[in-house]
């Protein structure tokens, strides 16, 4: 596939990442020690959701058992 190249009219600046000189960490997410962190966030909100849902689930549950054994 060949790539095509046009003069454009917008003066677009260079989109690359350079760290300040006075920056302490060089990558996102390392650690102090240098060592890139695990990040759990998603994980964390999946497990909350899954309670949530779980406990959604039980109170519904038994309030259509309640419903049927009233009726």
């Amino acid at each position: 596939m060949a790539a095509r190249s046009f003069e454009s009219l917008i003066d677009l600046p260079d989109l690359t990442f350079e760290p300040w000189a006075g920056s302490s960490r060089t990558r996102s997410g390392a650690g102090p020690d240098d060592e890139p962190e695990i990040n759990l966030g998603a994980f964390r909100g999946l497990g909350y959701a899954l309670v949530i849902q779980s406990a959604l689930l039980i109170i519904g549950s038994a309030g259509w058992l309640l419903w049927h054994i009233l009726r």
